[in-house]
């Protein structure tokens, strides 16, 4: 959520600068062209990049998805309903070696079709179809149809991308070194790197109401807890959230911080700011907090950092709408 935040502030906020930069050299990777219906997948070169709309389906397929079923992934947020209210956190930590397909989440519960573009038959909406809130798996093929995008998830089954979140890792912009996170804005996804290599990812939401600025930015304020209202120039404010946690300022009124007041991660909704659980929110906190004596040597207590030009990077940017296959760095 964007806030208004105490007048002093606001004209602090309006002497500092910022930096962006061009997002296009982000994704070295050359970003495969979307395939037709009528046409191969493009997720890879193995059996299920074969099937399309017309052959959803084959037995060399369901051996490769028996073959790498989704890895056994550690959750290290779980659950607190007295820290977390309605946010649930859907974080994951990476393992040090990419996975042969990307991960995706499940962000609205639906039920999976037989086909890209095709819905289950009137008396086959069953819960045997059905994939709850957050299930994880991998996206193993991706088809056009119907002008959607449609996600292989398991054997003969496909979702359509208005459903799912998929995973995707930048690469790290030049300037950046250290502890830094990247927010997905096609996506709703945050992961956090250290350097090249990224370590976790969640689900987040980002403006809708307002719009996030894509760009690079660094932390130059945070708190452990304020009161988030607005939205700018509302007068009375349409809402006032007190006690929002673990909030770090990166672009204006533009923040990475907790929303214990919904569980809709994975989708816009935001004025503006970057909504984690708070769980997700504190876990981002303590990441960057590994370096605060370069930047923040005075503490939480104090809101501006002392060393911005030191401070952990934000990159806010927009994946292809098609995405890529997912690969990453190590620090081997």
């Amino acid at each position: 959520m964007r806030r208004i935040i105490f007048a002093v502030t606001v004209l602090a906020l309006i002497s500092l600068s910022f930096t962006n930069t061009s997002l296009s050299r982000l994704f070295s990777k050359s970003v495969p062209t979307v395939v037709r219906a009528d046409g191969n997948n493009l997720f890879g070169m193995g059996a299920c990049s074969k099937l399309t709309q017309e052959t959803p389906r084959t037995p060399e397929c369901d051996a490769e998805i028996e073959a790498n079923p989704l890895p056994e992934l550690v959750h290290p947020v779980e659950y607190d309903e007295k820290r977390d209210g309605q946010g649930h956190p859907r974080s994951i930590m990476l393992p040090e070696k990419p996975l042969p397909f990307p991960i995706a989440w499940q962000k609205r519960p639906w039920y999976f079709s037989d086909a890209p573009g095709v819905l289950p038959a009137d008396n086959d909406w069953t819960n045997a179809r059905l994939i709850g809130h957050y299930a994880m798996y991998y996206a193993y093929a991706v088809v056009e149809a119907d002008n959607a995008l449609w996600y292989l998830i398991g054997p003969g089954q496909w979702m359509k991308d208005e459903f799912v979140s998929v995973l995707q890792i930048p690469e790290r912009p030049e300037e950046v070194s250290g502890p830094w996170v990247a927010i997905d804005v096609t996506q709703q996804t945050l992961v956090a790197f250290v350097d090249d290599t990224p370590v976790y990812a969640t689900l987040v939401s980002t403006g809708y109401w307002i719009l996030t600025e894509t760009g690079l930015f660094q932390v130059y304020a945070r708190t452990l807890s304020t009161t988030m209202s607005g939205p700018p120039g509302a007068n009375p404010p349409e809402y006032v959230l007190p006690a929002t946690p673990w909030v770090q300022f990166f672009n204006h009124d533009e923040a990475l911080h907790g929303a214990y007041y919904h569980n809709y991660f994975g989708m816009k909704r935001s004025h503006g700011c970057v909504n984690l659980s708070p769980g997700d929110a504190e876990w981002v906190w303590n990441f960057f907090e590994q370096t605060a004596d370069e930047w923040h040597p005075s503490g939480s207590d104090t809101f501006f950092v002392d060393n911005p030009d030191k401070a952990p990077w934000v990159l806010v940017y927009e994946s292809p709408d098609v995405p890529v296959s997912v690969t990453w760095s190590t620090n081997e």
